[in-house]
Order: C-alpha cells, then sequence, then structure tokens
C-alpha cells in the first residue's frame, strides 16, 4: 500500500510538499499540486481523512447529545444539522437515554478530541464541574441551566409557563391539567411549571392536575382513555408535546368529548399536528436556536448567555 513517502518519491517533491497538497495548503505551486495528484491516482493511495482532520487541528465535526429520537428534539436537530453542513462540519447525534455515565462518555469525546464541540440539548445530570468540563473543549447548552457561566441559548420555558398558566386565570379558567414526560425530580422544567402552575392555580397533585411519564400519541391516547373514562374533564389540558397533544384528543373523541366544545388543549413544539387538529401551540423556538448554537460554538467568542422569548401560537 502506497504512503506519502511513496507519492513524495513519484512526484520529486518532499513528503512536506505532499502533505501541503492533501491538506490544500495554499502557498504549493498549481504545477506541483498536478504532479502530486497525479502520483496519488497512479499509485490508488487514499487519503486518511482522520490524519488529514488531526493535522489541521480539527475534525469538523461536532456532537450533539440528546436522550433519544422523539419527534419533539426534530426541528432542534434539524437546525443544527443544516446550519453546520453550511459551515462545512458533520453532526455526531449521542443518545444518552438520560443516563449518567453514558453523559460523561460523551463529554470525554471531547477530551479526546473526537468531537470539535459538544451541544447539549437536555440532560440527566446538573454541570457542577464546570471548569473541568470547560477545560475539555467547547461546550453549549441549549437548555437554561443554573451556572450562568455554563455557555447556554435556550427558550426561557419558565416565562412562558408565567404568562400562560396567568392569562388562562385571567380568561376565568379554573380547572387546568397538565403532563410532564419526566418527574419532578428528574425534570427542571417540570419543577418551572409546577412553581407558575402553583402561583396562579392553587396546589399541584400529582395524579389529579398533574401527571408524568407521558410522552408520544400512544401514550396520550391511553391516558386520557384511562383518565377520563369516570371523571370530569377539565377546561384546559397542557400537553408536554403536540404528537401528546394529539393522542389526547383522540382517546377523548373515543369517550365522546370534543377538543374546543368540552375543553381545550394546548400543546408544544408548533409541530403539524397543532395545525392539522386546530389547537393552541408553544414554538420554542429550535431553528432560531440551533442557528445560534452552531455559530456560538465554531466561534472564538468566551462565552454565552441568551434567553429567546417562546411564541404562544393561540389557535
Amino acid at each position: 500500500m502506497a504512503n506519502i513517502r511513496d507519492i513524495a518519491k513519484i512526484a520529486g517533491v518532499s513528503k512536506t510538499t505532499v502533505s501541503r497538497v492533501i491538506n490544500n495548503h495554499q502557498y504549493v505551486s498549481e504545477e506541483i499540486r498536478e504532479k502530486v495528484q497525479a502520483a496519488i491516482e497512479k499509485t490508488g493511495y487514499v487519503v486518511n481523512g482522520n490524519a488529514v482532520k488531526l493535522s489541521n487541528g480539527k475534525n469538523y465535526t461536532l456532537g450533539v447529545t440528546l436522550p433519544y429520537n422523539n419527534s419533539c428534539y426534530d426541528r432542534l436537530v434539524n437546525s443544527l444539522l443544516f446550519h453546520a453542513k453550511e459551515k462545512g462540519y458533520q453532526v455526531l447525534l449521542l443518545p444518552t437515554y438520560y443516563d449518567e455515565e453514558t453523559e460523561s462518555e460523551y463529554y470525554s469525546l471531547l477530551e479526546k478530541r473526537m468531537i470539535d464541540g459538544l451541544i447539549l440539548v437536555s440532560r440527566a445530570r446538573n454541570l457542577n464541574d464546570w471548569t473541568k468540563l470547560k477545560s475539555r473543549g467547547r461546550i453549549v447548552s441549549t437548555e437554561k441551566v443554573a451556572d450562568p457561566k455554563i455557555p447556554m441559548i435556550y427558550p426561557d420555558r419558565k416565562k412562558t409557563y408565567e404568562q400562560l398558566f396567568k392569562q388562562l386565570v385571567q380568561q376565568g379558567v379554573s380547572k387546568v391539567v397538565f403532563t410532564n414526560k419526566r418527574s419532578l425530580s428528574q425534570s427542571t422544567s417540570a419543577r418551572d411549571k409546577v412553581e407558575c402552575y402553583q402561583k396562579f392555580l392553587g396546589e399541584v397533585i400529582e395524579g389529579e392536575n398533574f401527571f408524568t411519564g407521558i410522552e408520544g400519541y400512544d401514550r396520550g391516547y391511553f391516558w386520557a382513555k384511562k383518565t377520563y373514562e369516570e371523571q370530569p374533564i377539565p377546561e384546559v389540558i397542557y400537553a408536554n408535546a403536540d404528537d401528546t397533544a394529539a393522542g389526547i384528543i383522540s382517546g377523548l373523541q373515543e369517550l365522546g368529548f370534543s377538543h374546543g366544545k368540552d375543553y381545550q388543549i394546548i400543546g408544544e413544539g408548533n409541530l403539524p399536528y397543532s395545525k392539522l387538529l386546530n389547537f393552541s401551540t408553544i414554538d420554542f423556538l429550535p431553528d432560531e436556536i440551533g442557528s445560534k448554537v452552531i455559530d456560538y460554538i465554531l466561534s472564538d467568542q468566551a462565552t454565552v448567555n441568551i434567553a429567546m422569548e417562546p411564541k404562544f401560537i393561540k389557535r
């Protein structure tokens, strides 16, 4: 198998010159570049892409940690993929399933220089030792985290929850139920929802006006049928995702309840479900956040802390 030494000998140049051609160095004449390229083609030499990347000090790869493949992350992931490609980078999706040990292994990819930056979509653990993490490489979170030193570009979810519950009370609504995927001990957003709910609507009691472990169309459907088969339906159901809301609508329809007449539902994500079934939703601006995240992580900017205000889309 041919190597750089063989290429240099055939082309009549030094190994350094061959390396410069392979790495697209600008200070190489066109004549020399053509000689080296001819030698490469003659020998069938295959460039070691990893070696080229390392010689540049970059892998041109970004890591994105997310819990698992779910429609609620689609828009953000698509935005990250698109804007990374525009910058000449590829994206490595790193599912964690909220496992702390797995997350730690992904952080080590920075230390090993296998990726040039790590984008945290959602986490199972708190980033307590930021100084240690920062030394491993560039990291940015798309969720709000407690430590203001950690770079983050995120939707201000808590502000939106507060505005939503306040608005419902002003409209005369008093019976509101909301759902979440993770429990209060696991989810910052769930704790924020509870805090805002209690500020305007009274005590939160799990199993009565707050339900966890619900995500996706099927679980929304079965939860709605089981929960409201024998008990009164609330005025408003605030679902933690649009596909969950769609499942709830379907389940309640089988029980004889009509959305918009017997109750109102609010989703999250601004996905096609909300348009098709005509229910209100909250857009957490994943397209804009994805663009800003890529710009930051590929820049020399020391840190960032941007809170973006989500949009409530009333239907």
